[in-house]
């Protein structure tokens, strides 16, 4: 988006505020507003289908006053310039992995902490009470960046591999591609393993070549990749609930009114709870998948990893994690 372009997005909201006329151009509740929604994801999986649904659902709603256009796949940047674009208003809104804040604000490293959630609905119930309010008072204070909907299941990740992982002590010395962010880092170096940062785009070509050995994502996700194409051994670890964060830029926030953000965050939790049921199902039907494709499926021992990171909130940053935690834990 331009500067000048920008400029005039301000002008209006400005004018809207002070109930100025601009140009013949009427108050925001009656005008059409066109919001760019990025995310990094390929057509077609569960984070695509529901930013289509929320798209959908947000036209509906606001009786065609509000279109949303869904650019998946990366088209907008990766997550981090998504983050950036977001910060700096050249981005409406976008659909993140919440741990990918963690390269932000300290808090929502929380959301990359191994075995931080124990399954869905404490994820959940912690995104949508006094954790998640940390997290999102600290994106609006420091980022300018507003959190419509912080609870969207992105999926359990699972760990795959090119040699059998059974326990920590098969990670030892293995190169884990990790999302780039440090609490990641932190809690798979706890484990064992070797974490190499790579981008999400070039996940495929680097389990190919032997650039890693392993990776981890939500079964959805090392579908929609390939990753048993290069990966054949599956196992269970069920590290991290994972969430999205479905976020907005303060520019885009302020030039709507309250019963127009009202529309666009109960848009959010009813597309979430169709891209949750998804995400869901996908899981269930891709171990079966995976298994028919000659994936070898190996339940762990979970608890011998639990027990590897379990110090993690009070060493990682100091202890910065340990407040939170404690909240999470405490959340039934």
């Amino acid at each position: 988006m331009t500067t000048m372009f920008r400029g005039i997005r301000r002008t209006i909201a400005v004018a809207g505020l002070l109930g100025l006329p601009l140009m013949g151009m009427t108050p925001a509740s009656a005008q059409e507003i066109e919001l760019r929604f990025g995310h990094n994801i390929a057509v077609g999986t569960p984070t695509d289908l529901g930013a289509k649904r929320f798209a959908e659902l947000v036209e509906e709603r606001s009786g065609g006053t509000i279109r949303v256009l869904t650019y998946p796949g990366g088209q907008l940047g990766n997550e981090q310039q998504m983050i950036e674009g977001l910060q700096i208003g050249t981005l409406d809104m976008a659909a993140i992995a919440g741990a990918t804040y963690g390269n932000v604000i300290p808090e929502a490293n929380i959301l990359g902490l191994l075995y931080a959630f124990r399954d869905t609905e404490h994820m959940q119930k912690s995104m949508r009470g006094e954790p998640g309010r940390m997290i999102a008072d600290a994106l609006r204070e420091r980022l300018n960046i507003h959190m419509i909907e912080g609870a969207w299941y992105y999926g359990t990740r699972h760990l795959t591999s090119n040699r059998p992982v059974e326990t920590p002590d098969d990670m030892a010395g293995m190169k884990l591609r990790i999302v780039p962010v440090p609490i990641f880092e932190a809690g798979w170096r706890a484990v064992g393993a070797t974490p190499t940062p790579v981008d999400f785009k070039e996940l495929f070509t680097a389990l190919q070549t032997n650039t890693v050995d392993a990776q981890e994502n939500p079964l959805p996700i090392i579908d929609s990749v390939g990753v048993p194409l290069v990966n054949k051994y599956l196992t269970l670890t069920g590290h991290v609930v994972a969430n999205e964060i479905l976020a907005m830029s303060d520019d885009t926030y302020n030039r709507l009114t309250p019963e127009q953000r009202e529309i666009l965050v109960q848009a959010a939790r009813d597309a979430g709870e169709y891209r949750d049921q998804l995400t869901i199902e996908s899981e269930e039907a891709l171990l079966k998948k995976f298994e028919d494709s000659g994936m070898t499926i190996i339940t762990p021992d979970k608890e011998a990893f639990r027990a590897k990171v379990a110090d993690v909130p009070n060493t990682f940053q100091r202890g910065q994690l340990a407040d939170i935690y404690a909240k999470i834990q405490a959340v039934e």
